[in-house]
């Protein structure tokens, strides 16, 4: 098991092997994609900062089919939970309507 699926398992630990994967591949593009390596908060604090400041998550789903969007997204939900006590809840009600919004669109 590599660092990000250890990561998610322990804090989802109910998800199945193939869900866990398919989430722990959407963490590392991510983590990627922003030159990060493995740092859950860092990347949190980013994404958050970015869709705040833009008042969109396209930088999210900019690229990938749309499941991928879907899960990266998901991804993205679940570190906003784990590290809620960085998000102000102003911050945390307007990221949950831009996932929603972007949910929505995706279908």
């Amino acid at each position: 098991m590599d660092n990000y699926s250890a990561f998610i398992k322990q804090f989802r630990p109910e998800l199945a092997n193939k869900t866990l994967n398919q989430y722990s591949k959407q963490l590392r593009y991510l983590s990627d994609a922003y030159g990060l390596g493995f740092n859950p908060l860092q990347l949190t604090l980013d994404l958050i900062d970015i869709a705040i400041n833009e008042l969109n998550v396209k930088h999210i789903t900019l690229q990938g089919l749309p499941y991928e969007k879907n899960l990266r997204l998901a991804v993205f939900r679940n570190l906003i939970n784990i590290f809620n006590n960085y998000i102000t809840p102003k911050d945390y009600e307007t990221l949950d309507s831009l996932i929603l919004e972007a949910k929505i669109k995706n279908f």
